[in-house]
C-alpha cells in the first residue's frame, strides 16, 4: 500500500492517503477540492487543454473537483507555479544544503533616490544645447 502526500492548492496544507485520493476528497483547513486539475501531474498550462494526457477529456475549471479517471497525483515537492522557487530548489540540490536567500545590500540606495538619479541622468542626456 502506497502513501500519497498532496499538498492543497488553495492552502499548500499536506495531506496523506492509503494508495488512491478519492473524487470528493477536500482540504481539511480550508475546504478546497484536492482531486483538481492543478494538483495533478499532467496538469501543464502550456499544453493544449492544459493536460499532458492525450486521452482525457477536457475540463473547464482546472481548480474544481472532477471526475478525471488519468488524474495522477503530483507529489508535494513538484510545483510549475513558482519558476523562481523551482531554480532555488535546483540550486540547492546542485550545491547542496539550502540556497541562499535573497538580500538586498545595505549600501543600496532607496527606491526614490535611485528614481531621481535616473531622472537627472536622463535630462542630462537630453537637454537641449
Amino acid at each position: 500500500m502506497a502513501r500519497l502526500e498532496l499538498a492543497c492548492p488553495a492552502c499548500a496544507r499536506l495531506h496523506s492517503f492509503a494508495d488512491l485520493v478519492p473524487f470528493r476528497a477536500e482540504c481539511e483547513g480550508c475546504a478546497a477540492d484536492l482531486h483538481v486539475c492543478i494538483t495533478c501531474r499532467f496538469h501543464d498550462r502550456y499544453a493544449e487543454n492544459e493536460c499532458r494526457e492525450d486521452a482525457a477529456d477536457p475540463v473547464a475549471k482546472k481548480d474544481r473537483a472532477n471526475l478525471c479517471e488519468y488524474w495522477k497525483p503530483r507529489s508535494a515537492s513538484e510545483s510549475d507555479d513558482d519558476p523562481a522557487a523551482l531554480a532555488k530548489a535546483k540550486l540547492a540540490a546542485m550545491f547542496g544544503g539550502n540556497a541562499p536567500a535573497a538580500t538586498t545590500p545595505t549600501h543600496a540606495p532607496s527606491t526614490t533616490a535611485a528614481a531621481d538619479e535616473a531622472k537627472r541622468k536622463l535630462d542630462e542626456l537630453f537637454k537641449k544645447k
